[in-house]
């Protein structure tokens, strides 16, 4: 695949889970790959073989048996930074493999409240070790929310990880309101393995752990009702690698991602995702509850089982009511239409003018409208204009009405306009009710500024792909020329660092 032209973002997500690296502009990653490294166990002692010193993503995972498997992010946190660089380099020489990494800028993706000293380290490294154009660092949730074509809303995203809960207005994440919960992808790896062991599955292979991740993806989902699951079969044949198989019993599918809103079966004594929510709405000002919960923001692998969308749905109605009655969103009132009237300007009258029709100039102070030489005419005849005449009021003659103009028979009782002579008519009067008909209506009822109901207010924005909202958001993102402006090159980042921390809701 080539190379898009110098000048183009290069987008880097770096996740706990997968790595996904493309250009911005293009509709999905160029490539994903496991966020691992590994390395040789045992020396090697063949002469004349060289071997790698460092393994990286897919090419670790196929040769997990002979290696040392690390995974260098943990919990959205750097862990290893030796192999965290081995990981940029098989990014840009390796996979992109850009001739020169100078003419390109870099977008890069980072977790929410990153620590300074890392964040400008991070940029120090694509300085001056890689000598990027320049770099921006955003948080995901702005690009989980612009993933959508939204500035305004609740993102939800749920990776490997960790959980977050982000109240983002006009491009802005409100830092007091956010929500991190320890409680994510990884949690409903380690409850699936504990209730496969329970039944006896006891699984022993060096790939264990991407065994149990295959086994969640592709089976796991979310009981709308978890007392009362779907009846489905009895058990499940999975395939092992080495050609075995496996019976699962159905109802583990259901109840490993039950950890997401119940932490405590796995020991945790924290807030599920619904209960996040509701704390960090209470950060916010009422008014903004409604902007919030009509615009939530579904992102992050973890979340991509089915039934997800449902359930939260659920579980938020069960305890929205919490927060008493939500306030609607204040309409705004509509500007008046100021109809200018036409006014008559004087004009000072040309003294001499070019004939538009032989280009001879022709003097017209004693007040000739044509040329001498052609005949052609010289000055535009002016329209008068003069104010609109009143409408006269139409005459009813034993019920019949009339034309004031033409005093002709007009059957049509609610035209504006005379069919016959085609002038402006105003319609009769109409007699005035009573004041006991009037006494015995009932108002008119007020609309309340409340909502009745959660369900009129809570609404899903789903991305199409999950695992890359964060990916295609950014690729939306940098591929906009306001947004290009923003990112920083190496002689700003080195007379202020703080320029990392650029406000980029301005070009929303």
């Amino acid at each position: 695949m080539a190379i898009p032209l110098p000048g183009t973002p290069v987008i880097l997500d770096i996740g706990s889970a997968y790595t996904k690296i493309g250009f911005a502009g293009e509709p999905s990653p160029r490539f994903v790959f496991p966020t691992m490294t590994g390395k040789e166990k045992y020396k090697s002692v063949m002469v004349d073989v060289s071997a790698r010193n460092t393994y990286i993503g897919s090419d670790a995972a196929k040769m997990r048996g002979v290696l040392k498997i690390k995974y260098p992010i943990d919990r959205g946190a750097i862990m290893d930074w030796d192999d965290y660089y081995e990981i940029l380099n098989y990014c840009f020489y390796s996979l992109l493999r850009i001739p020169n990494l100078s003419e390109y800028p870099v977008l890069y993706t980072e977790q929410p409240f990153v620590q300074k000293e890392t964040k400008e380290y991070i940029a120090r490294v694509f300085f001056e070790t890689h000598r990027v154009k320049s770099l921006i660092m955003i948080p995901t949730p702005i690009l989980s929310i612009f993933s959508v074509g939204l500035t305004t809303g609740l993102v939800i995203e749920s990776g490997d990880g960790i959980t977050w809960i982000c109240p983002i207005i006009n491009g802005e994440i409100v830092d007091q309101a956010v929500q991190k919960l320890p409680l994510a992808g990884t949690d409903v790896n380690q409850y699936l393995k504990n209730l496969l062991m329970r039944e006896g599955i006891n699984i022993e292979s060096s790939a264990v752990d991407e065994i149990i991740k295959d086994i969640k993806e592709k089976n796991c989902y979310f009981a709308l009702d978890p007392d009362n699951p779907p009846k489905v079969k009895d058990s499940f044949s999975f395939a092992m690698p080495d050609g075995s198989n496996i019976k699962i019993p159905n109802y583990i599918f259901h109840e490993a991602p039950e950890v997401l809103f119940k932490p405590q079966l796995i020991g945790y004594t924290m807030n599920n995702i619904p209960e996040a929510i509701i704390a960090s709405l209470q950060g916010i000002d009422e008014h903004y509850w409604s902007d919030l919960l009509s615009h939530i923001v579904i992102s992050g692998g973890n979340v991509s089982y089915s039934g997800f969308e449902e359930r939260l749905r659920a579980e938020l109605n069960k305890i929205l009511p919490q927060l008493g009655k939500i306030p609607k969103p204040k309409e705004k009132p509509l500007m008046e239409n100021h109809k200018l009237k036409m006014q008559a300007r004087e004009v000072a009258k040309k003294k001499q003018d070019t004939c538009p029709h032989c280009g001879v100039l022709v003097d017209l102070t004693d007040g000739k409208e044509f040329c001498p030489s052609c005949g052609g005419r010289v000055v535009l005849p002016e329209l008068p204009t003069q104010p609109k005449a009143t409408p006269k009021k139409v005459k009813k003659v034993n019920g019949k009405l009339f034309c004031p103009h033409c005093n002709k028979q007009i059957e049509d009782e609610s035209s504006i306009f005379c069919p016959y002579c085609g002038k402006t008519l105003e319609p009769p009067s109409f007699e005035e009710l009573p004041s006991e008909v009037i006494k015995k209506t009932k108002p008119a009822r007020e609309f309340s500024g409340y909502y009745k109901s959660t369900d009129e207010v809570i609404r899903f924005y789903v991305p199409d792909n999950l695992h890359y909202a964060i990916f295609n958001g950014a690729a939306i993102l940098g591929s906009l020329p306001s947004f290009q402006n923003l990112f920083v090159t190496h002689e700003q980042f080195m007379e202020n660092s703080d320029v990392l921390y650029k406000d980029i809701s301005e070009i929303f």
